[in-house]
């Protein structure tokens, strides 16, 4: 479930950058790998806090393409709740289902107040979220890592409320 085995923290981390997720221009699959062995990346939050005078004394990198790398990241410290979702990488969390879950959230306070656990079960009765995807929320919650990334993220990013849609309209 979290980043305590190498392997599935690599790809989390991979899928944290994807384009679905944070779209981090110039932070593909190989730069993370790459980071993670050179230590400068383990957790997502990481991404944020890089030291980009390390970035500039590797092989490959050069004034240009560090100052590309920082805006970039820079660029998407502002996020909507549901990518956000998405690119925490939650088992049974898909794009759509994070859609879903951010529609009924609205806010990222009220995601954040799901570790408290009393409003996990409240999720059943979200049209398209079954047992098994509350079930892999609550894991979630319950990890420990995963609440330091969430605690860390959390001071780092500005995520976006979901806008409601006027439904009275005449549209």
């Amino acid at each position: 479930e979290g980043y305590e085995c190498e392997k599935v923290a690599i790809e989390k981390l991979k899928h944290f950058v994807s384009k679905e997720a944070f779209n981090i221009d110039g932070f593909g699959k190989k730069i993370v790998e790459k980071f993670w062995q050179l230590h400068l990346i383990k957790l997502p939050q990481d991404i944020f806090k890089i030291d980009y005078e390390k970035i500039k004394k590797l092989e490959g990198w050069g004034n240009l393409s560090v100052s590309n790398l920082q805006y970039s990241i820079e660029n998407k410290k502002k996020i909507s709740l549901e990518r956000f979702i998405y690119s925490l990488g939650i088992r049974h969390i898909g794009q759509e289902n994070a859609k879903l879950l951010a529609r009924h959230l609205k806010s990222a306070v009220n995601f954040f107040e799901l570790s408290t656990n009393k409003d996990i079960k409240d999720l059943q009765i979200i049209d398209g979220i079954g047992e098994i995807q509350v079930r892999s929320i609550k894991n979630f919650f319950l990890n420990k890592t995963s609440l330091r990334v969430l605690s860390e993220l959390k001071k780092i990013l500005t995520i976006s409320n979901v806008e409601q849609l006027n439904e009275n309209g005449s549209l």
